[in-house]
């Protein structure tokens, strides 16, 4: 048996071979370019793919395992960023857009073309992905659907626990799109129990259209709240949580609810657009419809606010024609159902904020649905295709009246009319209207708010009245009011703030019905088992614009809250495993962001509650006191600090940059309290209970009780407290209310086992084929992958119970300590793993804990004892067979010897008898010769 000096010199001897055989080449990166496969000649030269031989290189190791394609690169060896750049490349350019990054984590790639039969969903699919999952977890094929199946299946298990779909990236990753695909695998997988199901017929029927209809709310919420951005063309602006009920029903489970929560819309879009964007979808949809042209609205970005034709609110009325009696009769009695469910507020209603982007693989903006892309009705029939009808089909499908959907888009309209309503001080020239009170802003042409006016069911002069004057409440003595005239600017701001309050609200409004729809029939009291959650969370990842605002710090401390998630998922998990199996001294390192998160959001002195602060000051605040407010309590932190230079139109003194955990992101403080602190002035807000038509429908659902304005002050007794009007007092403001829900929203994903989808986008072109390493190790970075791979690398990433270990190296060891299987599991274990290096692997309680690589080197000492034993018996069978060989040898020449040896005495006998013949015969012929002598003388 061989040694343990033996079994050294035999493992440098390979260690030297597989040096020698990679000695040659090596990573190696150019400065400002991209890791490349180099030659290392014997004088140390690194020579390029081009020829070119540089003296300023970033050199990294280079190992045979780098060139394979593994669909898991934490199974690599001496992995680092270089080889995962390299696979993911290499991947990609051969249609494979989905890699593991380790058991939990999923890198989605998006390829900007159409990979033929990518999400094809042939049956048996899901069974034969269930079945190689059940064998070993990283053994399923990287895809969402794998994803989708991992946490379809887990909440299914005995134990139920509640499952996370976390799927983030940045605009143009692909992240709306493998949102929809994981949402239409499940719905696949519920409809395909269902049709295996004993039960049938109705029940069956009605377990379709709720699988129909949990598709199609994907359609309305792009509709209104998707848009054209420059880095995407179906672009997610709000973030959504998609909480599905899951029931157990026969051997697999059905969808039995459904709701979503939206999160920081940008409903800033709304009003304007940066150039080369669009609003949301549904606007430029509802226009094809009607034939109009969105350059003549100016919310849609058109050159000149010119009055629409008269067609697009007469369409509108022609549908939807209700009275304000109409309207207060639907919202009181029309849909007593769905009022008992929204009971108890707008739990789904959205941050009153700018949002974050989300997106999509594929450039068509609806491609949801059923399997085939298209909406289908409650009948079952195909939707048209068009844009707006596919909308409208869904919306149909989703409980909306042709009334409903024909105040929808009269709402719409209004609000676009809305927006063609301009302001010119007094004295201008033009068509128009003075309003009351004198020296306030003119309308500039009368029809546009005409039409908005009847399109939202308020009188034309009071809606002129509340955008052209504000009122003004005293805050001391007796708090009188006075009538105050607003500049053309200033009612412009009060009609954005009107346009952009109003579609929230039919935001909102769209997302608490499709809530209501579908949620689950009441049960009348009857016992059943309650439906387990399965979370789907879609949200753009760390944003940095160029000149970052308040909704990207927003946007940014809700990825940082993320980011938690994650480090408490993938690390501090790793580390509580460790010390549960006793591993006390493989404790894991990792970057925190919990330091980030204090100085973003920790009262009193985080970012946060000092723009908060300043909103509470009133007219008192400003975003120059909150810019001073941060350099005085964290200018000499870490984690905030000047920018070194200044891009242009930054003002020094209000860009204040933050050390995120996806690196430095400065901030332009302008207008950060304004933005903070948006609200309806009292006139406008006074303005609202007077709405008629479909927009009294969506308020009354939105705001079932009239509260009284955010800031104003609540009545005292015996005391009267005027309110202010100008900005908010001693109320909170947008930031508030979204830091509210990120947190709460972390809260209940953290009730559920997560999964993430990390989505990266390739090429900012948006091309397909081109693969920009740069750009894509950025993301990486960001989404904490790289992190990942190093905390698994530097760790003990494989793990393996001692039953595996034993069945592994049994016959090796049985050899050496014959009483080896008398002895504990760990005991086994630890004898097979005695022929590694004693700093590549541990023992914990229940399972071994072995390095990166180790497992390959113990199967390669496995296979070198089994060969060596392999030519040691085969040695010694032809010792055995040549000493057969030489026994038989020699017992065939005895034989033969002996055979001469009495062959030899035969002869020597037969001589014998021959000579006493001869002799016999020579004695008569003697005898008779002397007789014959003698005769004669006788």
């Amino acid at each position: 048996v061989e040694g343990a000096a033996s079994r050294t010199r035999r493992r440098r001897k390979a260690s030297a071979l597989a040096s020698a055989m990679t000695a040659s080449l090596c990573w190696a990166r150019p400065k400002g370019g991209a890791w490349v496969l180099a030659e290392r000649t014997e004088s140390g030269d690194v020579i390029l793919p081009d020829g070119r031989t540089l003296d300023t290189l970033e050199t990294a190791a280079h190992n045979v395992s780098h060139t394979l394609n593994w669909d898991d690169p934490t199974c690599m060896d001496d992995l680092h960023e270089a080889p995962l750049l390299d696979l993911l490349r290499r991947r990609f350019q051969q249609g494979t857009i989905y890699t593991w990054a380790g058991p939990d984590v999923l890198l989605s790639v998006n390829p900007f073309r159409t990979i033929p039969r990518l999400y094809d969903l042939p049956d048996g699919w899901r069974r034969a992905a269930t079945a190689a999952a059940e064998r070993k977890s990283s053994s399923t094929p990287p895809h969402v659907f794998s994803v989708a199946e991992r946490a379809w299946r887990s909440v299914l298990s005995a134990a139920g626990t509640p499952q996370a779909l976390v799927c983030n990236g940045e605009s143009g990753a692909g992240k709306t799109e493998a949102c929809r695909q994981m949402l239409r695998f499940i719905a696949h997988a519920s409809a395909d129990c269902r049709a295996v199901s004993a039960a049938a017929g109705g029940a069956k029927e009605e377990a379709s259209k709720l699988e129909d209809a949990v598709l199609n709310t994907t359609c309305v919420l792009e509709a209104f709240g998707n848009a054209r951005t420059k880095h995407n063309h179906n672009s997610s602006r709000f973030g959504k949580l998609t909480c599905l009920g899951v029931t157990p029903h026969g051997k697999g489970g059905v969808v039995s609810s459904c709701s979503f929560r939206t999160l920081l819309l940008e409903r800033s879009r709304v009003a304007g657009q940066a150039a080369g964007e669009r609003s949301f979808h549904v606007f430029y949809w509802l226009l094809e419809a009607r034939g109009l042209d969105p350059d003549s609205y100016a919310m849609l970005g058109g050159t000149a606010r010119s009055p629409a034709p008269p067609a697009a609110t007469e369409a509108a009325d022609t549908i939807y024609a209700a009275s304000e009696e109409e309207a207060e009769g639907e919202a009181a009695e029309g849909r007593p159902e769905m009022d008992a469910k929204l009971a108890g507020g707008a739990e789904g209603e959205a941050a009153e904020s700018e949002a974050a982007p989300g997106d999509t693989i594929a450039d068509d903006p609806i491609a949801g649905g059923t399997d085939d892309g298209e909406v289908k009705t409650e009948a079952g029939e195909a939707a048209p295709s068009s844009e707006l009808a596919v909308v409208e089909a869904a919306l149909a499908a989703l409980g909306f009246s042709a009334a409903d959907v024909a105040g929808v888009w009269s709402t719409l309209l209004g609000l676009l009319e809305l927006g063609n309503v301009a302001f010119i001080a007094p004295g201008g020239e033009g068509d128009s209207v003075r309003s009351e009170g004198g020296g306030s802003s003119l309308v500039e042409e009368a029809a546009p708010l005409e039409r908005a006016a009847e399109a939202l069911g308020v009188p034309a002069a009071k809606l002129q009245k509340a955008l052209t004057m504000r009122t003004h409440t005293a805050l001391a003595g007796r708090g009188s009011s006075s009538q105050i005239p607003l500049s053309p600017s200033e009612a412009a701001e009060a009609r954005d703030a009107l346009t952009r309050h109003l579609y929230q609200h039919l935001f909102d409004f769209l997302v608490l019905r499709l809530n209501a729809h579908l949620a689950p029939p009441s049960s009348g009291g009857k016992g059943g088992e309650e439906a387990r959650s399965l979370m789907l969370l879609d949200i753009v990842g760390f944003e940095d614009v160029g000149s970052n605002s308040l909704e990207q710090l927003l946007i940014n401390y809700a990825n940082e809250l993320l980011q938690r998630l994650f480090n408490a998922h993938v690390f501090e998990r790793e580390a509580a495993l460790y010390k549960a199996e006793g591993i006390d001294d493989a404790a894991v390192s990792y970057t925190s962001n919990d330091a980030v998160l204090a100085v973003l959001s920790a009262a009193p002195y985080g970012l946060i509650p000092l723009l908060e602060e300043q909103g509470k000051l009133g007219e008192r605040g400003s975003s120059a006191a909150f810019s001073l407010e941060v350099f005085r309590h964290h200018g000499r932190t870490r984690h905030v600090a000047k920018p070194r230079r200044l891009s242009a139109g930054e003002a020094d003194g209000r860009v204040f940059v933050v050390s995120h955990f996806a690196g430095d992101i400065s901030y332009d403080s302008r207008h950060f309290v304004e933005k903070n602190v948006e609200a309806l002035h009292k006139d406008l807000h006074d303005l609202l209970p007077l709405l008629a038509g479909y927009a009294k429908v969506v308020l009354a659902t939105t705001m079932p009780t009239a509260p009284p304005p955010r800031w104003g002050k609540k009545k005292t007794a015996g005391k009267k407290v005027p309110s202010a009007t100008a900005k908010i007092r001693g109320s909170f403001g947008i930031s508030s209310t979204f830091t509210s829900q990120a947190n709460a929203l972390l809260e209940t994903l953290q009730s559920g086992t997560p999964h993430f989808v990390r989505c990266l986008k390739p090429n900012s072109a948006q091309t397909g084929g081109d693969f920009d390493s740069a750009l894509v190790l950025a993301q990486l970075n960001s989404l904490g992958v790289l992190e990942t791979v190093r905390i698994r690398r530097e760790g003990f990433p494989v793990r393996t119970d001692f039953a595996e270990v034993w069945a592994l190296g049994w016959a090796a060891v049985v050899r050496v300590t014959p009483q080896a299987s008398r002895l504990s599991a760990k005991q086994r274990a630890e004898a097979v793993l005695q022929r590694l290096p004693r700093d590549m692997w541990k023992l914990g309680h229940t399972k071994a804990f072995l390095r990166d690589g180790a497992l390959g080197l113990l199967e390669a000492e496995l296979a070198a004892e089994k060969a060596g034993s392999a030519t040691a018996i085969q040695a010694l069978a032809r010792r055995r067979r040549a000493s057969s060989q030489a026994t038989l040898l020699a017992e065939a020449r005895a034989k033969e010897e002996e055979e001469r040896r009495a062959a030899e005495a035969a002869a020597a006998e037969a001589a014998a008898v021959w000579e006493a013949a001869r002799a016999a015969v020579a004695a008569t012929r003697a005898a008779a010769r002397v007789a014959a002598a003698v005769a004669p003388l006788a």
